[in-house]
């Protein structure tokens, strides 16, 4: 990655969060990572600043993932998505495509995984094709 990346990740989770943000926090200086634990924070951190890329529960009590992303797209159409589920993402694979959504994941995500998927999303090494994984 030639300069820092902003990242954003969402869950109403904060065991979630804190595990998400100690992986990619390994990726080095060239990231910067941003937790938001519902929708409407995120929202609020979306509009204060650009994000390279979010990272995002598809459920959540306030504000869902997929309403979510498509706020974001709104905002910042060349914003990288990546979803996470723990109730398979089978049944929004129509809608992940059609919002341009980058990888969905199925929770629990290994460590060694997501920072894999980060770095190639952030450097554009595998083909940006949605739902590929």
């Amino acid at each position: 990655m030639s300069f820092r990346k902003r990242i954003l990740i969402i869950d109403d989770e904060a065991n979630v969060l804190f595990v998400m943000r100690d992986a990619l926090a390994k990726l080095g200086d060239e990231v910067e990572i941003v937790t938001a634990q519902g929708g409407h924070e995120a929202m609020r951190k979306a509009v204060a600043t650009t994000f390279d890329l979010v990272i995002t529960d598809l459920r959540m009590p306030d504000l869902d993932g997929v309403e979510l992303t498509r706020a974001v797209k709104t905002l910042n159409p060349g914003t990288i998505v990546i979803w996470m589920t723990a109730y398979g993402y089978h049944k929004v694979s129509d809608t992940a495509a059609r919002l341009m959504v980058y990888r969905c994941l199925d929770k629990p995500v290994e460590v060694a995984e997501i920072r894999r998927i980060v770095r190639e999303a952030l450097e554009g090494t595998e083909d940006q094709n949605p739902i590929a994984g």
